[in-house]
């Protein structure tokens, strides 16, 4: 009902001056169903899919709404880097219809807040809510405001004054942690019974106009008038005696006739009002025939000087070609004095002469301020203190010196040769000098040191006077272009790789600079080993990250297949394992790298010799000659003897897969392990059973020594 009571006053007010700019959002009291990240509509949600709760009723949040029956939780977490918001459009709380904030206005709104510590979980109550304005659904163009900690001891209502700098269209409402460092996972806010937006109301702001003297017990006020606005009303003025005695010929006139003064000081007071307030001035009206008189007894350079009185009347000089008096009627004036001398200045109040004061009009030296000391001949200003009478400048020096106004009191200027000046000034009938030296200064360059894979740079230097670049030095048989020598900013162009060196002169001053242009391999990333994949990718990366090349195989067992040997990044297919190697060149020069493909070796765990082309033999897959040299293998039986002793097994020509029925003499193996017990029997067929192999091999793709073991069964 409080609600709607608004609204009904709202459009009341809109039918008196046909106009209203109070806002509104729709579902101010955030009612909806409760539930986990259900937000009422037509509240939009914000903040990387993150839903406010609507409660009471989860996360042990049992309190009782201040509006309506339902309101929204807020939540925000410190790891996962997520704050919850509701965003909505404005409304024209008379028409609903959408309407922006206006800029430069004030908005009054208030809001119930209050903090949570969830019981069901790791969040505290430390929290504040935020309110942002801009453009579209949850914008973050201005933080209009925030609350600061919300205290979790109960409700707490906010009045909110939003002072947006641009007309926006959204609000969002997001809440943030105050204390982001708290051991917890994040924090919980309430937020319930939102209220229309206010546009803030006019004041009126009264002048009650200047204080006066008079001699007459009568005086006409001069206040200012009301005036009607949209949004104050009506406004009205009315007079009121604050001290002293007057008769108002109409109270509500700011122009008021007032008669009958007492004599002395008499304070009258003009109120303005409308439906936003009012406001008060007073004005004193002093009617006195003492008065008090201020007339300067010295004056200097023919300087303008002031004259005071409190009370009306007027001025009389006894020398009026000489000393010219502004407004000879006005309390305060000013007196420009033509010439040097002594002369009488008198003031006449109602009819009578009530001060004179001899004034004299006296020389000074001129006193001259300025800096003493310049660069890069930049002009200066100097400043002479002898107002109200012209005079001129002069000046020695090494160079020609340009003055923008020679009788000006502050000129500019200007010389064209480094060096020491004396510029005189002549004025009040004396001359004072004044000294500045005009210093070099060296430009300053901001170049890179180093250019790489390139012949072409940019030089920038800085000068108050820029004269222009030159080569100082370059590699032998070399050749250099400045493009524009003349420009502080400039391209240039060489023929060679090494070291340049320019230089840049201005203000005086020169500065060399030097420019390495430099060749640099590209980097590539790899893998340094494929495991059981024929293929990979290879990027390479440019100091000018332009694409070079070609990709080129300049090893390996095979030729592989090379998809976009122009591109910087491109994929890898061999046709067998082994160890592989390419070429990428850019910036007249290469990088090469090597890359192991193999796939770990696969034995088998039953042999059948018998002839029937079956796991007849002890194969072992994934062998070859590109990934693996120099292996051994050694077949052990239970009793701890080997019975089979191969080197280069399954890599060399000669190599043959054991046949699982066979040993051979140790003799023929006492150069490769003399300290292993091979049975002495040669050519004799093994047994059915169980044995123990182990197989050691170096991997080339991966540069080490692999050993692997296990158990074979051989069934006839």
């Amino acid at each position: 009902m409080m609600k709607t009571n608004l609204i009904i006053i709202i459009f009341f007010h809109i039918s008196q001056f046909s106009y209203s700019q109070n806002l509104t959002v729709q579902n101010p009291s955030f009612e909806g169903n409760p539930g986990i990240a259900i937000t009422p509509a037509p509240w939009e949600i914000c903040m990387n899919g993150q839903t406010p709760d609507t409660q009471p009723g989860w996360f042990d949040v049992n309190i009782a709404p201040t509006d309506g029956a339902t309101y929204l939780g807020f939540a925000c977490d410190h790891f996962t880097d997520w704050q919850e918001g509701a965003s909505q459009e404005l409304l024209n709380a008379t028409t609903l219809n959408p309407e922006p904030m206006q800029a430069g206005e004030t908005y009054n709104l208030s809001i119930d807040l209050r903090g949570f510590p969830v019981v069901s979980g790791t969040y505290t109550d430390e929290a504040e809510l935020l309110i942002y304005g801009g453009f579209m659904t949850c914008p973050q163009n201005e933080l209009l405001w925030s609350s600061g900690d919300t205290p979790d001891d109960d409700w707490n209502t906010y009045n909110i004054s939003l002072n947006p700098s641009n007309n926006y269209t959204y609000i969002m409402l997001q809440i943030q942690s105050t204390n982001p460092s708290l051991q917890f996972s994040g924090a919980y806010l309430l937020v319930d019974n939102m209220s229309t937006i206010q546009k803030g109301c006019p004041e009126p702001v009264a002048n009650a106009g200047l204080n006066q003297e008079t001699c007459d017990n009568f005086i006409d006020l001069s206040a200012n008038p009301p005036t009607n606005s949209n949004d104050g009303g009506i406004m009205t003025g009315e007079w009121s005696i604050i001290s002293g005695f007057g008769q108002f010929s109409s109270i509500n006139d700011p122009n008021t006739l007032v008669t009958n003064l007492s004599n002395g000081e008499n304070i009258f007071e003009w109120t303005l009002t409308n439906d936003c307030g009012s406001s008060s001035s007073q004005v004193i009206i002093n009617y006195d025939i003492e008065f008090e008189v201020q007339i300067p007894s010295n004056i200097y350079c023919l300087n303008s000087f002031e004259l005071f009185s409190s009370g009306l009347g007027n001025w009389i000089v006894n020398d009026p070609l000489n000393l010219i008096i502004d407004d000879s009627s006005s309390p305060n004036t000013f007196v420009t004095p033509q010439s040097y001398g002594t002369y009488i200045i008198s003031f006449e109040a109602c009819g009578n002469i009530v001060y004179s004061q001899e004034v004299s009009i006296i020389g000074s030296i001129p006193i001259i301020s300025g800096p003493t000391t310049s660069t890069c001949l930049d002009p200066i200003s100097l400043n002479v203190s002898v107002p109200g009478d012209p005079g001129f400048w002069s000046y020695d020096g090494p160079g020609q010196a340009t003055f923008d106004n020679i009788l000006s009191l502050n000129p500019t200027i200007s010389v064209d040769t480094y060096g020491i000046y004396n510029f005189t000034y002549y004025g009040c009938g004396l001359s004072n000098s004044f000294v500045v030296n005009f210093l070099t200064e060296n430009p300053i360059i901001e170049t890179p040191d180093i250019t790489y894979c390139s012949f072409e740079t940019t030089l920038t230097a800085f000068s108050q006077n820029p004269e222009g670049w030159s080569l100082y030095s370059s590699p032998n048989n070399s050749n250099v272009q400045i493009l524009n020598p003349q420009s502080e900013t400039t391209e240039i162009e060489v023929s060679n790789y090494g070291l340049y060196q320019f230089v840049f002169e201005g203000c005086g001053g020169s500065e060399i600079i030097d420019v390495l242009f430099e060749e640099i391999e590209p980097y590539i990333i790899y893998p340094v080993y494929e495991d059981c994949s024929k293929e990979t990718t290879l990027t390479a990366y440019t100091q000018t990250n332009e694409i070079g090349g070609p990709w080129e195989q300049i090893g390996g067992p095979a030729d592989a297949i090379i998809e976009n040997p122009f591109e910087l990044t491109t994929n890898v297919i061999v046709p067998e394992y082994g160890v592989y190697e390419f070429i990428y060149s850019s910036c007249d020069t290469y990088s090469t790298i090597q890359i192991g493909f193999s796939c770990t070796p696969n034995f088998p765990n039953v042999i059948s010799p018998n002839s029937d082309q079956n796991n007849d033999e002890f194969v072992i897959e994934n062998l070859s000659n590109g990934n693996y040299e120099e292996s051994l293998l050694t077949i052990i039986n239970r009793w701890g003897r080997v019975v089979y002793l191969e080197k280069n097994y399954g890599l060399s020509e000669e190599s043959k897969w054991w046949d699982g029925k066979t040993t051979y003499n140790v003799k023929q193996f006492s150069g490769i392990s003399s300290d292993r017990n091979i049975e002495s029997i040669t050519k004799k067929e093994v047994s059915e059973g169980v044995y123990y192999y182990v197989f050691e091999v170096f991997n080339k793709a991966r540069k080490k020594n692999e050993k692997f073991t296990g158990y074979i069964t051989i069934i006839r």
